[in-house]
C-alpha cells in the first residue's frame, strides 16, 4: 500500500454521519447483526466505487508515470475542489450544531435491511479525497492484482472509524455504548475543526503535488 494512499485514507475517514449512524445502530435490539450489517454494506460499495475509479483512471491514462500530465491535472483539480470545501465547512462553522446520531436513524433503522442500505446510501458517492487515494493507488502499483489488494488495504484504513466502533459493540455491547457515546458527543462538537484540517491538508499536498509533477 503507498505511503500517499495511507495518508489520504486516514484522512477520508473523517466522516462523522457514519460514526454517528454506526453509533446509534449500536442501540436497540439485533445490536450485533444490524451494525454488522452497516460497516459490511460501507465496506462492500466503498471497494466497489473504488475499483469503478481504478479502471476509469487507468483507462483514461491518468495513472502511472508514462505521461505526468494527466494525472497532475487531476490531482489539482481534486486539490482545488478540497479548498473550496474546506472554506465552506468554514464559513458555516458558527451555524448551531445539529444533533448527531439523533431519531431519524433511531426511529427508521430497526432491521438489518434498513442498516445495509444505510451503509450503502452514506458511501456510494466518493469524496474527493478517496479519489485521490484510489488514484495513488493506481500510480504506486503496477500490476493489477497489487492494486486490488492496496485498494482493499486503503479501504480498511478508511472505514477504521466505523470498523472500530462495531469491533467494541460486537465484543462487550453495554461497556462500549457508553463510551462511544461520549466519543460522539466530541465529534458532535468538534467534527468540523478536523474535517477543515483534513480538506486543507489533502487539497494544499494534492495542488503541490500536481504543480512539482507538471514542473519535472
Amino acid at each position: 500500500m503507498p505511503p500517499e494512499a495511507l495518508a489520504l485514507a486516514l484522512a477520508a475517514s473523517i466522516y462523522p454521519p457514519a460514526v454517528a449512524a454506526v453509533i446509534a445502530l449500536g442501540r436497540g435490539e439485533q445490536l450485533r447483526s444490524r451494525v454488522f450489517a452497516f460497516v459490511l454494506a460501507a465496506a462492500m460499495i466503498t471497494y466497489a466505487v473504488g475499483v469503478l475509479l481504478l479502471v476509469a483512471l487507468v483507462d483514461l491514462g491518468v495513472s502511472g508515470v508514462s505521461d505526468r500530465t494527466p494525472g497532475a491535472a487531476v490531482d489539482l483539480v481534486l486539490g482545488v475542489l478540497l479548498l473550496g470545501l474546506a472554506r465552506r465547512l468554514h464559513r458555516r462553522r458558527n451555524r448551531p450544531p445539529k444533533p448527531v446520531g439523533e431519531s431519524k436513524i433511531e426511529r427508521y433503522l430497526r432491521s438489518r435491511r434498513l442498516a445495509f442500505v444505510l451503509g450503502i446510501t452514506l458511501y456510494v458517492l466518493p469524496s474527493p479525497i478517496y479519489i485521490a487515494a484510489v488514484k495513488a493507488v493506481a500510480d504506486g502499483e503496477s500490476s493489477t492484482g497489487a492494486r486490488l489488494a492496496s485498494l482493499a488495504a486503503t479501504v480498511a484504513v478508511m472505514l477504521w472509524l466505523i470498523e472500530l466502533p462495531m469491533l467494541l459493540l460486537l465484543a462487550t455491547p453495554e461497556r462500549a455504548a457508553d463510551a462511544l457515546e461520549r466519543i460522539n458527543l466530541w465529534f458532535g462538537r468538534n467534527w468540523r475543526i478536523v474535517a477543515i484540517a483534513a480538506c486543507l491538508g489533502a487539497g494544499v499536498y494534492l495542488i503541490v503535488k500536481g504543480i512539482l509533477t507538471l514542473g519535472e
